[in-house]
Order: C-alpha cells, then structure tokens, then sequence
C-alpha cells in the first residue's frame, strides 16, 4: 500500500481534471441544504466536509429505475445499458460498507447480476472518512471504523492542511499518477493506523429464527410503521425490484425498478394469497433478512450504521433501537427460562 500527501489546495484540481476527461465525476454536492450524489461537470460543486448524504451509493451500481432491454416490432431484443467509466470521490466508510455488502448479494453464486457486476467493473471509488458521528449514526455499534475502509482504490482522511491518501488498488495507484502526479509520499512510520474495527459489542441478532418468531412482539415494534418503504430506498443495502415493461411507438422497453418489501403487494401471488398480509410481518422480514438471513448466506450483517432510515423515518422508527430491544427480550426471557 502506497501512502500519499494531497495537499488539501490540489483536490480540487484533481477532481476538475477527472470532470475534463472521459471519465464521469459522481461526488456529494450541497443545493437547498442537502447533501447528495451527484454527477458533476465542475470540482466547484463538490462539498467536501464531514457530512453525509441524503442517500446511500447503490443508485450508481443499482440504479432506481434501469431499462436493459427493448423489443423491437418483430420481437427481436435489444440490449441498451450503457457502462460509463465513473469516479465516486467522497464515499464514507458506511456506504463502501452497505455496497460490500451489495456485491457479495449481486455477485456472488447462481444468481450473479450481470448489470451490477459490470458497472462495479467500470467504477473507481475514493473513500473519505469521518471526524464525527452525524445525528442517527450508530456505525461504531456495528463495529465500523469510521475513519477508514479497504473497500475501495484510495482512501483519504483529513490531516489538517492536507489528505492522507491510502492507495490500496492498482487502479486507484493509476488514477493518482495520471491525475495528482508528483505527490509526497508518507513514511511508513508516519501512515495512519487502523484498528479494522471499532471497538464494542457489534449491533447484531444473535438468536434462532424461530424464537425471534415466536418469542418477540412484532406487532408492538411495529404499530407505528406507515409501509411508506422510505427506508429502504434510502438503505445502502436494500436491494428488492421489479419488472416494468412499457410500449412506445412500437417498441416495449422492460426497466428494473426500485421495489420494497415493507408494501403490501410486494409479495401478493397471482392466486391472490399474500404470505405478508399485514404490515407486522414485512417489518419482520425487513429487520431479519438483514440481520439474520443476509449473515447466514453471506456472512455480513446488511446494516452498515449509516443511520439514514432513522432519520428519514416520517414516524421516528429506528432500527437500532428495534434491534437492541429485541435482544434484550430474547435475553430476557433465556434468563427466565
């Protein structure tokens, strides 16, 4: 690993250069008081301070709303996605976690996704780490360093009048050379150092699926749950979609859009029987696929403590809260027993 100084006057440079080239610059940028992703044609826009965005990193990876094939009159299918050479700048360490979690679900096993695979192919990220925990963040309960992550090409931390940079890929080193060249590097003595994880017990479901069934009230966690499914449109690593075709002038075009499991129809069978019928069951599903299922399959808990589906949550419902209850039932009752 090659560690580097950017002197904090040459960011700006180099994100201007990556915006002049035929890479496409995606980094946070502040309009009306919030911070979001955005494409960008100028460094100027960027906001680089310690906040964090509205939403999480998959809409560049899993778009909200992607058409990947048309049928022409006569039937024949056309392929139309368009993989662009992108450069993420400002990813903290939650959301390179959330999309971690995301490749090992899109592309790992039989049901590999092509499309996310290919645009992860074509992207670059630049992480950033935090200097302070925003309101709603719980990332240290879920044992997330929040001032580094391995899960990209470089990675910065402010040092005061410059940026560490910890390049850790090969293409992260040729991003640096050919657009930040000539750049001091920092003594191994001197690098910074991380302990790979916060310390503290890690928010997580350590329980049976069956007791979590049958010895938790679902419906009292749940009584205030509006099914909006703000939360998980916001989430880094909520992933449920759907088929969408649409005919124009002659051409059918099927998109992949957005769904979430917290609506009533997401799991309503052509029969008409719905296993979900009641908003009880679909918070329950939510909390323990990624808590329990996710982990069991692919060995990551899908929660990276970015906290943005409890600020977010038009009736205050938190999931950090909901998690930690729940354990302390089910310890509770064990106790008991």
């Amino acid at each position: 690993m090659n560690v580097i100084a950017i002197p904090k006057n040459k960011i700006e440079e180099f994100l201007q250069k990556i915006t002049e080239s035929s890479w496409r610059l995606v980094a946070p940028v502040k309009a009306d008081e919030i911070l979001d992703w955005k494409e960008i044609d100028s460094a100027a826009q960027v906001c680089i301070d310690d906040g964090i965005t509205l939403k999480s990193l998959k809409e560049f990876f899993f778009p909200q709303a992607e058409m990947f094939l048309k049928f022409t009159e006569s039937g024949e299918p056309v392929e139309t996605i368009v993989y662009r050479d992108t450069v993420i700048f400002g990813a903290r360490p939650c959301d390179l976690y959330a999309l971690k979690v995301l490749t090992e679900v899109f592309s790992k096993g039989a049901f590999s996704d092509p499309f996310f695979v290919e645009h992860k192919k074509k992207t670059l990220i630049i992480g950033l780490g935090c200097i302070n925990e925003k309101p709603g963040c719980f990332c240290k309960d879920r044992g997330i360093e929040k001032g580094f992550s391995a899960d990209c090409d470089v990675f910065l931390n402010d040092a005061g009048d410059y940026y560490t940079a910890e390049v850790l890929t090969e293409a992260g080193q040729s991003l640096i050379d050919r657009f930040l060249p000539g750049c001091r590097k920092i003594d191994a003595d001197k690098a910074p150092v991380h302990t790979g994880k916060e310390s503290g017990a890690a928010l997580e479901l350590c329980a049976d699926e069956k007791e979590l069934f049958e010895k938790i009230d679902w419906e009292k966690i749940s009584e205030t749950c509006l099914g909006c499914g703000t939360c998980t449109f916001v989430c880094g690593t909520c992933h449920c979609f759907a088929f969408q075709d649409v005919t124009e002038k002659g051409e059918t075009k099927r998109y992949r859009c957005w769904d979430s499991c917290m609506y009533p129809k997401f799991t309503l069978h052509a029969s008409g029987h719905n296993p979900r019928p009641s908003k009880k069951e679909r918070y329950r599903q939510r909390l323990l696929h990624k808590f329990l299922y996710i982990k069991e399959n692919y060995g990551l808990v899908a929660c990276s403590g970015c906290g943005r589906c409890n600020r977010s949550c038009p009736v205050g419902i938190n999931i950090r809260s909901a998690v930690k209850k729940i354990m302390e039932e089910i310890t509770f009752r064990g106790e008991s027993t």
